[in-house]
């Protein structure tokens, strides 16, 4: 019913590059560089398919198992026998031929439920409108850049960061890799928004903030200052790299800070990632012996394999002048892709050891979710996503609300989330989402009602 003024838009879109951006995998500036089209790395643009994330932790570069891609003229900065006569003279890179920019359009209908309960219908013509630009340096550098606003929180910097690769050839290629700059951690790519989801919401895990808990205590009223989530990009340096071409790691210092970008104390976040997949198309873009992509899938590359997943972060943000609420986190989860079937599961562990002060006590969270996506055609992709989530909280104190009690002297409030979804091609670029926000159980600590809600979405990139 909304099909046909939708496909006059998309009419109005010809002159659009051939893929959908999301974060920093694969965006119309790459496609007008390898002259390739969405399903190269893409399943369903915008989520990346195994070759598409290959291509990423390669930095912007198809794997060298890969058939390369016909390509733009660069321009060299410097001829190559200078690599000859480095370090007396400078080691030669190159320029893209053409701007690397990409932009990106989002328009939505939204349909929400306020804190007085009541349901609010907002057209969002735009909700967001994003400038991209990424590009490779020769052989071994790359940088990415997104630039977003957004009606709430205007013009920022979501992404900005260089790529050094192989850092070592002797252990080599992927070996040891250092990214540099504001970007996203991807903690577990089987959850990032930025690599592998249809829609826009995210987790709860990945959304929840200490400051979302208020508390009384003795008939004060405390507020936790802390605004960090594990789901915002930050200032970080990284160093990542394949150990095996099935076994991926990533160890890093990160700024924390909440929702500033300056650091707010004297200490460094840390984090690490491990990442091993069994079967199907390695992590470095290569098959083993006898091994190749499925048949049958449309004109997509797809995939039959496990991938397990962890990772840890540990932190600490001011709370007060003298008192640093130290947090730490840790996830694991486990995906199956079979074919136009992708599913997983995954478990979450997080504590802030004084968020509201020293006097107060520990602040607890815990979350088990998981995700099931099917292809139906290769314009239609079909999913869901589920979490059940709880908080702790020391049982001496009070909430604007009845607390049920967990039996283990601490009090708990859990709720239950789904994010049912379809996403619909209209063209390579152009996409329709309708995604609801739902939830079976909802205790909150401010007592507010269940903030379901459902969107449609168009989405354009050219």
């Amino acid at each position: 019913m909304v099909l046909t003024p939708t496909l006059l838009l998309a009419g109005l879109t010809a002159l659009a590059g051939p893929v959908m951006p999301r974060g920093d995998g694969e965006i119309p500036a790459f496609s007008r560089k390898y002259r390739v089209g969405c399903t190269r790395c893409h399943t369903a643009a915008p989520k990346l398919n195994v070759l598409g994330e290959a291509f990423r932790l390669n930095g912007y570069r198809m794997p060298a198992t890969e058939p390369m891609p016909r390509g733009e003229d660069v321009i060299p900065l410097g001829e190559e026998p200078w690599r000859d006569l480095w370090p007396r003279g400078i080691w030669p890179g190159e320029l893209a031929a053409t701007v690397p920019i990409a932009f990106r359009l989002q328009s939505e209908l939204e349909i929400t439920r306020g804190t007085d309960g009541r349901a609010a219908v907002n057209f969002r013509f735009p909700d967001d409108v994003s400038l991209l630009a990424a590009s490779t340096f020769g052989d071994h550098i790359a940088a990415f850049l997104e630039v977003e606003w957004t009606q709430e929180a205007g013009i920022r910097v979501e992404e900005a960061k260089a790529k050094f690769q192989s850092l070592i050839p002797r252990l080599g290629e992927r070996a040891v890799n250092l990214w540099v700059g504001q970007q996203s951690l991807y903690l577990l790519t089987f959850a990032e928004r930025r690599i592998d989801r249809a829609g826009r919401s995210l987790y709860l895990w990945q959304r929840f903030r200490p400051s979302d808990v208020p508390l009384r205590v003795a008939g004060t009223q405390l507020e936790a200052p802390s605004q960090f989530s594990l789901a915002g990009t930050q200032p970080a340096i990284e160093l990542n790299g394949l150990i095996t071409p099935r076994f991926y790691y990533a160890v890093g210092l990160a700024q924390g800070a909440g929702t500033g970008k300056a650091d707010n104390n004297r200490h460094k976040d840390t984090y690490y990632k491990l990442r091993y997949k069994f079967g199907g198309m390695r992590l470095d873009g290569s098959f083993g012996e006898g091994e190749g992509p499925l048949g049958g899938s449309f004109g997509q590359l797809l995939d039959r394999s496990v991938v397990i997943e962890t990772f840890g972060y540990f932190g600490s943000e001011p709370v007060s002048r003298t008192v640093d609420d130290r947090h730490r986190a840790l996830g694991v989860s486990a995906r199956v892709l079979a074919g136009r079937l992708d599913t997983g599961a995954g478990y979450l562990w997080g504590r802030d050891e004084a968020p509201w002060g020293s006097s107060v006590g520990a602040l607890d969270r815990r979350s088990a979710f998981l995700k099931v996506e099917y292809l139906v055609w290769p314009w239609l992709l079909a999913s869901i996503r589920a979490e059940r989530f709880w908080i702790e909280m020391p049982a001496a104190t009070q909430a604007a609300g009845p607390i049920p009690s967990s039996g283990f002297g601490r009090a708990a409030f859990g709720q239950t989330h789904f994010l049912p979804g379809v996403t619909a091609l209209l063209r390579q670029n152009v996409r329709l989402v309708l995604e609801a926000d739902l939830y079976s159980t909802f205790r909150s600590p401010s007592g507010r009602p269940a903030p379901n809600g459902l969107w449609l979405r168009l989405d354009l990139a050219f």
